[in-house]
């Protein structure tokens, strides 16, 4: 097993080179011991051989195991040279473990006989020089010692009692060990590890084999069992809690003891439970030749503080007496309310137990509380419609117990409403997609639309194709809605389930290919001279894009009227010949200009 701690130093240092583990993998070197030469014609010094060994201090081993060691040199050696690798003993001097080397990393096995913190250092020949050491962590080989939990090696025990014993354990964990009775114990992590044997007879017990990483170990030590059979009889209770016991009243429980000593044949054992004032014991189980017996309180027992024992009938003994809380099945009443709360408000409903807690409840609505220890306990709840409240499911200690009770919870709903928001366009051509905002108060059915209405001609709320959600619509105006090339509409959101009209809101609503442009000015100009003409625009929306009869184009003007700058050699007639807008096109019949050229 040691073999698997070794291998990661394996897996580092076989098949490195030398320069390369020591540029790339091996740790910082932990010193540098060089042989030095002082020249009489100079005070420099002059290094000429150096060796270095690299930390190990990280490294734990077990003892017997073959690892690399890393080292390093420099300056100048003999070609006879050799390294030698050397381990410390517990007394500090070195020993060397390694064959000669000319370079590194050196193979070492680790002798069986070291443990503990040790130094390992690298030495060569010629010359000699001596790196500094470096620590190295060896593992020792593990070993176990049984006794009894005292430090003792006999125990007296009478029938049926256990002896308590520990095995200390040392090295590396985890342990694997086997008892001279057949006790095996594998990777253990405890020390330590103490346990308990209930011999028939009076036996020895010894550690037989004991193993860790490192492999196998020592035993020592010797357990001697006395068990005497002449120990006058006693009943000890088992696992009992410090605060004592509680059980639930009509609920079936069991106790288990240990009754050491000698006995009558025909003896038996009873639970015996007192009354409130720790007197007057009476039976609450059926005779039992051993542990465990099985009781059970009556459902008429009141809940309180109690004491319990276990009784032998030949001879008739008794265990020490521990306390016994006695919990009644849980009640839980919802109390009878009627409340009422606004729409997305919460109110309390309020729960009285009784019997033994912490308790638990369960609403119709899916409340859910446990680990309730006051009584009476609130319950927030925050309905969205009005609801009649009842207890699904409640209890305590003892399990689900009896609940009752119903409250009431109105919600006051607001009656639903619509208010149409602002737009964002007041004037918009005919066909234009337009996004309508709105709000609302109150509730709608799931099966509930929300569409936009525009009022026609005669007044009348006729629906437009709708597209949008809970908070902004989109819909068109067409041209059957127009009574002018602008038209003032107005507009609404309604919901139809239920059926709710919403404030309506006004919009402009410019007719298609209705815009119209007018040329204006012009008037006599001497030949070579300039005259200014207007393109005024009627009934739409900028941008405008014209193209006049002379050829001049203007593309996307927001300027009303605009004016053009225009020098004719011949005297001319202006007019649009093309006009479009946001709109569309418009009409190009409208009032043209003529600039005369006067030749005389």
């Amino acid at each position: 097993m040691h073999r698997i701690i070794v291998s990661c130093l394996l897996a580092i240092c076989a098949g490195i080179g030398l320069s390369s583990y020591a540029q790339q993998t091996a740790p910082s070197p932990v010193g540098l011991q060089r042989d030095t030469t002082y020249r009489a014609d100079t005070a420099a010094v002059v290094i000429t051989a150096a060796v270095r060994i690299y930390d190990l201090s990280h490294v734990s081993v077990c003892p017997g195991s073959t690892i690399f060691v890393p080292f390093d040199f420099e300056g100048k050696f003999e070609e006879k040279n050799r390294f030698l690798v050397q381990i410390s003993d517990v007394s500090g001097r070195f020993s060397t473990i390694s064959d000669s080397l000319q370079h590194g990393p050196a193979r070492i096995v680790l002798p069986q006989n070291r443990a503990g913190l040790v130094a390992v250092r690298v030495i060569s020949t010629h010359p000699s020089v001596v790196s500094a050491p470096t620590r190295l962590m060896v593992l020792p080989l593990p070993q176990a010692k049984i006794e009894t939990n005292d430090g003792g090696s006999i125990a007296k025990i009478g029938p049926g009692q256990a002896a308590t014993y520990r095995v200390s354990l040392t090295g590396a964990a985890p342990w694997s060990f086997t008892i001279s009775d057949g006790t095996v114990v594998t990777n253990t992590l405890v020390n330590p590890y103490v346990t308990q044997v209930s011999p028939k007879e009076t036996t020895s017990y010894k550690v037989t084999s004991i193993l860790n990483a490192c492999g196998s170990g020592t035993g020592s030590g010797e357990l001697v069992v006395q068990v005497s059979q002449d120990t006058l009889p006693a009943i000890a209770l088992k696992a009992v809690p410090k605060a004592g016991f509680r059980i639930c009243t009509g609920t079936p429980f069991q106790i288990n003891f240990n009754a050491t000593g000698k006995y009558n044949i025909g003896n038996g054992f009873v639970v015996q439970l007192s009354d409130t004032t720790g007197q007057n014991f009476t039976n609450i189980s059926e005779l039992a030749t051993e542990s465990p017996i099985i009781a059970k309180t009556p459902f008429s027992l009141k809940a309180g503080n109690y004491k319990l024992r276990v009784v032998s009938t030949f001879p008739t003994i008794s265990s020490d007496t521990v306390d016994v809380n006695v919990s009644a099945p849980a009640t839980a009443t919802l109390r009878r309310d009627s409340l009422e709360i606004p729409e997305g408000g919460a109110t309390n409903l309020t729960v009285d137990f009784g019997g033994g807690g912490p308790w638990f409840v369960l609403l119709s609505d899916g409340t859910y509380q446990n680990d309730i220890r006051v009584t009476p306990y609130t319950l927030k709840v925050s309905p969205n419609d009005p609801t009649t409240y009842k207890i699904t499911s409640a209890g305590g200690y003892c399990g689900v117990g009896t609940f009752s009770g119903t409250a009431v919870v109105k919600v006051k709903i607001p009656p639903a409403t619509i208010s149409t928001g602002n737009l964002s366009d007041k004037i918009i051509c005919s066909g234009t997609e337009i996004t309508v905002p709105f709000t609302t108060t109150g509730r709608f059915e799931n099966a509930n639309k929300f569409i936009v209405q525009i009022a026609d001609t005669s007044g009348k709320w006729v629906n437009l194709p709708t597209v949008g959600g809970l908070s902004a619509l989109r819909a068109k105006i067409s041209p059957p809605f127009l009574k002018d090339t602008l038209t003032t509409h107005q507009l609404r959101v309604i919901g139809t389930f239920p059926f709710t009209e919403g404030v309506p809101t006004n919009i402009n609503v410019m007719m298609q290919n209705a815009a119209s442009a007018a040329v204006t000015g012009g008037g006599v100009i001497r030949p070579g001279g300039a005259s200014r003409i207007r393109v005024a625009f009627k009934n739409g929306l900028p941008p405008w894009s014209f193209v006049l009869s002379d050829g001049t184009t203007v593309n996307g003007t927001f300027i009303n009227p605009y004016q053009i700058t225009v020098n004719p050699r011949t005297t001319t007639e202006y007019k649009v010949v093309s006009l479009n807008n946001t709109c569309g096109t418009g009409i190009t019949n409208g009032p043209s200009a003529t600039v005369t050229v006067d030749t005389n």
